[in-house]
């Protein structure tokens, strides 16, 4: 079913910049992207410009989760949420769909990839699911994302993959959980999980340092990251032991240095339920947040791991950077909204509550849901 420009989300906009003098400063178009489920249960891969309007909307075979773009060529490639069988290939320019990768036998796509090598190749966080080793599968942008080759993740279940500045080394979260696709949502090795952050060579598949937990929180699952301009990860994790348990579920972590493992305030780390959906870097690097869609909470935290504050968001789980907009970041949740909010880097200043004189609300949207990840990127 089409779903009109009435009938679809102008995104609920927050502005929680409380220094407002600076709240048009250094402003610029850009473009949302976000994979969602409409009431009927049909799943889309859609395009918003930073006012809300939807710009591209596009049905897909079953429900997406992770997206990667090429800027370059202005292409992306959305993922299937796992244990997912499809990977398109979608020009933003003309709207359409160009190519469908297909998993191969043995295989299946873990939900995040990501371009590299200016663009040549797609790399896929796949599952050789009889083994229950971590892939990344290897795909050649310029014969039709033919599958070329893989590589091992060097752990087990690669999630989440990015790449640093210098567009060759790869940040692997294995979030350590095996699956199969035919108990698909069942993880079999909780109690021998070891989930790392890896750091491997995109041109040979080769290990160059990894990074797990200390044996006490073997059941932290790596799952989400994010990479500074300056090669700083940010990463977002959801633990799979005893839930009366409250382990660290934020770290960051740079170059070939340990984990660095983070908590909040007690009386929000309780708030997060275990569980981090997503996490991003702003504009300028200097702060991320970190979603957590079971306790309807976001957290901001500076790059150097300071807890800086929090706001409350119902089921909000995908965060993206607003360009131009150094320390804003835009927000999605399951029910229907999008939020641009922001902090000044001192905690005290940041509002616990949104009060709704702060809401400046275009359009309403109670009948989709979006998923876990969105991105952005300039017009």
């Amino acid at each position: 079913m089409e779903i009109n420009r009435r009938q679809f989300i102008k995104a609920s906009v927050s502005l929680m910049m409380l220094a407002p003098n600076a709240m048009l400063a250094n402003y610029s178009k850009q473009n949302l992207l976000s994979c969602r489920t409409n009431q009927e249960g049909e799943h889309f891969f859609s395009m918003l410009d930073s006012d809300g309007s939807l710009v591209l909307d596009i049905k897909l075979p079953a429900r997406g989760h992770g997206i990667s773009l090429m800027e370059k060529e202005r292409l992306v490639a959305v993922f299937a949420r796992r244990p997912g069988n499809f990977v398109w290939i979608i020009d933003l320019i003309t709207k359409q769909v160009i190519e469908k990768v297909s998993a191969v036998k043995g295989r299946h796509f873990y939900g995040h990839g990501v371009f590299v090598h200016d663009g040549a190749r797609l790399l896929c966080s796949d599952n050789a699911y009889e083994t229950g080793e971590g892939v990344i599968g290897v795909y050649d942008a310029h014969n039709n994302f033919a599958r070329i080759g893989e590589f091992k993740s060097h752990g087990v279940g690669p999630r989440d993959v990015k790449k640093l500045s210098d567009g060759k080394t790869l940040v692997v979260a294995n979030g350590g959980i095996r699956t199969h696709p035919d108990l698909p949502r069942i993880k079999s090795n909780l109690a021998t999980m070891r989930p790392n952050l890896a750091y491997i060579s995109s041109e040979n598949g080769r290990l160059l340092h990894k990074h797990e937990p200390e044996k006490e929180w073997h059941q932290l699952s790596i799952r989400h990251i994010d990479i500074s301009g300056d090669d700083k990860v940010a990463i977002a994790m959801q633990f799979q032991g005893k839930p009366y348990l409250q382990p660290p579920l934020i770290a960051v972590q740079a170059d070939d240095q340990p984990i660095q493992f983070l908590k909040a305030p007690e009386h929000i780390q309780s708030r997060l339920h275990n569980y981090c959906g997503s996490v991003a870097f702003n504009g300028e690097g200097s702060q991320f947040a970190v979603t957590s869609p079971r306790g309807g909470t976001v957290t901001y935290w500076s790059t150097e791991g300071d807890y800086l504050g929090t706001h409350q968001q119902l089921d909000a789980c995908g965060v993206s950077r607003a360009l131009n907009r150094s320390r804003a970041f835009y927000i999605s949740d399951g029910a229907g909204s999008i939020m641009r909010a922001s902090l000044n880097g001192a905690p005290e200043t940041l509002l616990e509550t949104l009060p709704e004189a702060s809401l400046k609300t275009s359009y309403s949207m109670t009948a989709t849901k979006w998923d876990n990840h969105m991105i952005s990127y300039a017009v």
